[in-house]
């Protein structure tokens, strides 16, 4: 079945290279995720991703056992991992998913979906994000993952200082801080960081202009050799 929905991904993208946009609008094409071609990543549309220089996925236990030499056969540049949550705690399949990532190439980053009221939580939560980065080679940002009307019945202010509070710790660890949200909710409620931006916007254009933009999530439907059902993909940018 996954190799039937690439191929006709593939067919989907090829067509739209030479057909008119409205061939873009098949509802099954939402589900393919962004491919790359002759060098470069097109998105539904078939028209280039500006600025992109590689290709990624996050995942958490929600995508269970996951064959990471597989996928790192299938354009996937580096993963963000999810170690855990405020309200759940570690994530079952963080040590499984890092050592699998690691050990096939795939450079890491990791995420912690927070659900912080104050600053004191917030660096515990950087305290608990170092420590899991610490027992592998984690090279790219340690994310604090900002979502949720919990969290936006906080405020702009208690936000800020739990972000600023997170970035102390892992920057005091060597680590880069990255704050994740989707663009409605950074453009609401969080508003500005202190640190670099991985911004949600599921569709063919991004556009975001807050700044600081390093990662776009573009949709939560893909498919990737080796990832049982569908996944987020992700982009970097220059």
């Amino acid at each position: 079945m996954k190799l039937f929905r690439r191929i006709t991904a593939i067919t989907c993208v090829l067509a739209c290279l030479v057909a008119s946009p409205v061939a873009a609008t098949v509802a099954d094409y939402y589900d393919i995720g962004f491919l790359k071609f002759n060098g470069v990543y097109v998105n539904r549309w078939g028209q280039p991703i500006p600025n992109v220089v590689a290709r990624g996925v996050d995942v958490s236990s929600y995508q269970e056992t996951i064959d990471w030499a597989a996928v790192a056969q299938d354009d996937v540049s580096f993963a963000f991992i999810r170690c855990g949550t405020t309200n759940s705690g570690p994530d079952r399949m963080f040590d499984t998913n890092a050592a699998g990532a690691t050990a096939n190439g795939i450079p890491i980053g990791l995420y912690y979906r927070t659900y912080a009221p104050n600053e004191e939580i917030a660096k515990l939560e950087a305290q608990y994000t170092v420590l899991c980065a610490q027992k592998y080679n984690v090279t790219l940002p340690l994310v604090m993952d900002i979502e949720g009307s919990t969290l936006a019945a906080l405020g702009t202010v208690q936000l800020q200082k739990n972000i600023q509070a997170w970035c102390d710790v892992v920057r005091a660890s060597g680590y880069t801080p990255m704050v994740y949200s989707s663009k409605s909710f950074m453009n609401t409620y969080i508003k500005s960081t202190p640190c670099d931006k991985w911004i949600a916007q599921y569709g063919d254009v991004f556009t975001y202009t807050g700044g600081g933009a390093k990662y776009w999530q573009c949709s939560s439907h893909g498919f990737v050799n080796g990832i049982p059902g569908r996944v987020d993909i992700d982009f970097r940018f220059q």
